[in-house]
C-alpha cells in the first residue's frame, strides 16, 4: 500500500539519511517563522529538457502552512518566477493536505515540513538557467505571519547529470502526492449540500471505512462540517454540507482521502464531472453595493474638491510647516519667483501622484489587489519614509542644511533654491497625503480605477491640482506677500520649532512600521536612524577631508541598506480589553452571522490610515458605541488592510472604494449594508443603530 511506502520513507528520513543531509541546495531562505529551501533533481540539465524543482517550507514548531485551497482562512503559497530565454517553471504540485481545525473554522494545510514539486524545462540555448523568484507564503498558529522573499538561483545547462543526493527528497515528495484516480466520478453541488459519487466495484467499496474530500476550489462545501460516507451498489458517496451564500462552484477537482478498515489510507486526485442542481448565483452579502458610476465631469470635480480638502487632513499637516517658509519669505521675492515656486510645488505633487498611480495600475494588471495608499503596506517604503522625515526634521533643527527656499534670501541663487525647495515640498506632500482620504475623494478614485488609463490619469491629475491649489493660488496673491512679516533672526527660531511636526510624522511612521513588521524590525530601524545621525555628525567633522566624507556616506548607505534588506517579522495583533470581541473579516463568516439573524457592523481599517485611527478613537472604540453594540447584540467584524489582503481589496472595490476606511452596517434581516461616510462623528454609529432599531 502507498501508506506503507510513506511510512518506510519517513522512518528512513528520521534515521538521518545522509543523502538528504548532503543534497546541494539551490537556495535557502530563513524567514521569521519558517524556512524555504529549493532543490533540483539535476546537477545540470540538457538544453530544452524537462527536470523538477522541489520547494520545501518548514514552519516554526507549532505553526502551519497551507494547501492550494486554504479552507476557511489562510492563503496558498504564491510563486512568481522571472526566467531568461525560453525556460519554463510550472505550477506547484501539492502533497495531500491535513484538516487544521481552529475553533469553528477548518483550514487545509501542513503542520510539518512540506515539499512542493514544480515541473521545469531548461532553455534551448545558453550555458545556464537563471531564475528570479518572488515568493509569498503564510505561516499561522492562532495569529498569522506572511513570509515574503526574493531570491535567485542558477542551474548549469549542458550535459545531463542527475543529482543522486537529492533523489530522497523527490522520492519522499512524490510518495506524499495523491495518486491519479482510476475511477469515474461526479460531484453534485446543491444549494445546501454536496455529494461526491465515486463509481467502484462493490468489493472495493466494502474495504473503505471512511472518506474525506478536499476540494480544489471554493464554493463546493462547508470546510468545518463533518463529511459522511454512504455505500451504494455502484460505488461510494461522500456527503457534505454547503454553506448558505457560498460562491458558485467552478471546479469539481480535489483530493479524496480513503481510510480502510485496517487503518491504512490512500489519497487520489479526482477530476469529477461537475453537476449543479440549484441556483448558486445569489448575490453575496459583503458585495451587495454597486460599483460607483459617475459622469466624467463629476468625477473630476469630486477629485479637485477632495484634493483641496485633503490639505486639512491630519496626514498633510506636517508638510504645512514646510510651506510656511515660502509664505514667510514671500515679501522679498518677486511675483515671478513666487509663481515659479507655486508651479514647482504643483509639479512635485503631480509627478508623485503619476508615479504612484502608474505603479498601482501595473500591480493591478499583474493580478495584485491594491488600492489608494498601497505603498504604505510595504515596510521598506515606510522605513525609508521614516528616515526621510527624520532627516528633514534634523535639518530644520539645525543639525545640517537642506535648502528649503529661504536660506539663500538676497543671494543670486535664491530663486533657484526656492523652486527646488517647492518641488521637494510637493513630493513630500504627495507622499504623506496618500494614506488619507477626504470627502469627495472616495467616489472619484473608485470611479477612476475602473476606467481606461487616460481617464485614470486625468482624474488623479485633478486630485493633484486640488492638493496644490491653495499654495498655487497664494503664490499669485500680491496682498498675501505684502502681509507676510519681514525676514529676520526670529525666523531661525520658527524654523527650529517647525521641526517638531516632522518629528511627530517620523514617530507615526515608526509606529506603522512596527505594526507591519514587529519589535525586531523596529530595533533595526532605530539602529538605522542612529546610523544616519552618526553619519551626519561624522560628515560635519570632516573639514572637507575626502576619506572622512566617504566614511560618512558609507555609514549612511549601510543604514539605508539595513532597511531595504527586510530583516523583520510580523507582529501579533491583540484585541483591546473591555471592547466587544471583534471577529476578523471573512465573507463566509459574515454570511453565516447574517443568516443567524444578528446585526453586524463591519469596519475596514489599516494601521497606516490616520483617518481610520481618528474615526476609531472618536466613534468606534468609545464607551457609548461599545455599549450600543452590547445592548443590540451587534456583531463587530474588523477588516485589517495594514498588509495586503485580496478579499478586503475586492470588498472595497465592490463598494466603489479604492482604499480604507469603509464602514458597513447590516441591520437584522438586511441583505445589503448601509454604507457610512468616511469621516465619522462621535454619535454616527450609535445614532444609526438606534434609528434602525426604532
Amino acid at each position: 500500500m502507498k501508506s506503507l511506502l510513506q511510512g518506510l520513507i519517513t522512518i528512513c528520513l528520521a534515521l538521518g539519511l545522509t543523502s538528504l543531509a548532503e543534497a546541494k541546495e539551490l537556495a535557502r531562505v530563513e524567514e521569521s517563522h519558517s524556512t524555504l529551501v529549493i532543490d533540483a533533481d539535476m546537477q545540470s540539465v540538457s538544453p530544452g529538457q524537462p527536470f523538477w524543482l522541489a520547494v520545501t517550507i518548514t514552519p516554526r514548531s507549532g505553526w502551519h502552512s497551507y494547501w492550494k485551497n486554504a479552507g476557511d482562512s489562510g492563503a496558498s503559497p504564491a510563486f512568481d518566477w522571472t526566467l531568461d530565454g525560453d525556460a519554463t517553471i510550472g505550477e506547484p504540485q501539492f502533497p495531500v493536505p491535513r484538516q487544521l481545525p481552529l475553533g469553528p473554522l477548518t483550514n487545509y494545510g501542513y503542520d510539518a515540513p512540506v515539499t512542493l514539486l514544480l515541473p521545469a524545462k531548461a532553455p534551448v540555448s545558453g550555458s545556464s538557467l537563471t531564475a528570479s523568484l518572488e515568493a509569498e507564503w503564510l505561516i499561522c498558529e492562532v495569529e498569522c505571519v506572511p513570509q515574503v522573499t526574493e531570491l535567485s538561483l542558477t542551474l548549469p545547462v549542458g550535459e545531463a547529470k542527475p543529482d543522486g543526493e537529492a533523489q530522497a527528497i523527490f522520492n519522499a515528495a512524490r510518495a506524499a502526492m495523491p495518486d491519479p484516480s482510476f475511477w469515474s466520478s461526479d460531484l453534485t453541488v446543491g444549494a445546501k449540500d454536496t455529494s461526491l459519487t465515486v463509481y467502484m466495484a462493490p468489493s472495493e467499496a466494502e474495504e473503505v471505512a471512511d472518506a474525506y474530500f478536499f476540494p480544489d476550489g471554493v464554493g463546493v462545501l462547508d470546510y468545518a462540517a463533518a463529511q459522511s460516507l454512504e455505500r451504494a451498489s455502484d460505488g461510494i458517496k461522500v456527503h457534505a454540507k454547503r454553506p448558505s451564500g457560498a460562491p458558485t462552484a467552478e471546479t469539481a477537482a480535489g483530493v479524496l482521502l480513503l481510510t480502510y478498515h485496517d487503518g491504512t489510507t490512500d489519497a487520489f486526485a479526482m477530476e469529477p464531472m461537475l453537476k449543479v442542481t440549484a441556483d448558486q448565483t445569489a448575490p453575496q452579502v459583503a458585495e451587495a453595493a454597486p460599483v460607483v458610476s459617475l459622469p466624467l465631469w463629476e468625477a473630476a470635480v469630486f477629485a479637485l474638491i477632495g484634493g483641496v480638502i485633503l490639505n486639512l487632513m491630519p496626514c498633510v499637516f506636517p508638510i504645512l510647516s514646510l510651506k510656511a517658509f515660502a509664505f514667510v519669505s514671500a515679501n522679498y521675492k518677486t511675483a515671478a519667483n513666487r509663481q515659479k515656486e507655486g508651479w514647482a510645488y504643483t509639479l512635485g505633487i503631480w509627478l508623485s501622484f503619476m508615479v504612484i498611480v502608474a505603479s498601482l495600475l501595473v500591480l493591478r494588471a499583474g493580478g495584485t489587489a491594491v488600492g489608494w495608499g498601497f505603498q504604505l503596506q510595504e515596510p521598506v517604503f515606510v522605513g525609508l519614509m521614516t528616515l526621510l522625515m527624520l532627516m528633514v526634521a534634523l535639518s530644520l533643527s539645525g543639525m545640517f542644511n537642506i535648502q528649503f527656499g529661504i536660506e539663500g534670501a538676497g543671494q543670486s541663487l535664491a530663486a533657484r533654491e526656492g523652486v527646488r525647495g517647492a518641488f521637494f515640498k510637493g513630493i513630500l506632500a504627495a507622499l504623506v497625503a496618500t494614506p488619507c482620504t477626504a470627502p469627495f475623494m472616495a467616489p472619484a478614485i473608485g470611479f477612476a480605477l475602473t476606467q481606461p488609463v487616460l481617464i485614470v490619469l486625468m482624474v488623479f491629475s485633478f486630485l493633484a491640482l486640488g492638493l496644490a491649489l491653495p499654495f498655487l493660488a497664494l503664490s499669485y496673491s500680491p496682498a498675501l506677500a505684502r502681509a507676510m512679516p519681514r525676514p529676520g533672526p526670529w525666523m531661525e527660531k520658527v524654523k527650529e520649532g517647525l521641526a517638531f511636526p516632522m518629528y511627530l510624522t517620523a514617530a507615526w511612521l515608526l509606529y506603522v512600521f512596527t505594526r507591519e513588521t514587529g519589535a525586531v524590525a523596529m530595533l533595526v530601524l532605530l539602529a538605522a536612524i542612529i546610523g544616519i545621525v552618526f553619519a551626519i555628525w561624522i560628515g560635519k567633522q570632516s573639514g572637507g577631508r575626502l576619506p572622512v566624507r566617504i566614511l560618512a556616506w558609507a555609514i549612511a548607505a549601510f543604514s539605508v541598506y539595513s532597511i531595504i534588506s527586510k530583516p523583520w517579522q510580523e507582529p501579533a495583533h491583540t484585541a483591546a480589553e473591555g471592547y466587544v470581541e471583534e471577529i476578523a473579516y471573512s465573507g463566509a463568516e459574515l454570511a453565516t452571522i447574517l443568516e443567524s439573524g444578528k446585526p453586524v457592523f463591519v469596519y475596514f481599517t489599516a494601521d497606516w490610515c490616520i483617518t481610520c485611527k481618528v474615526n476609531e478613537r472618536i466613534a468606534v472604540l468609545t464607551d457609548t458605541t461599545q455599549q450600543v453594540f452590547r445592548e443590540t447584540g451587534t456583531v463587530v467584524m474588523k477588516g485589517d488592510w495594514t498588509n495586503r489582503n485580496a478579499e478586503i481589496a475586492a470588498v472595497l472595490a465592490k463598494h466603489g472604494r479604492a482604499g480604507v476606511p469603509l464602514y458597513l452596517y447590516y441591520p437584522v434581516g438586511a441583505s445589503a449594508p448601509i454604507v457610512l461616510p468616511e469621516i465619522l462623528g462621535p454619535s454616527s454609529i450609535s445614532n444609526l443603530i438606534a434609528n434602525q432599531k426604532g
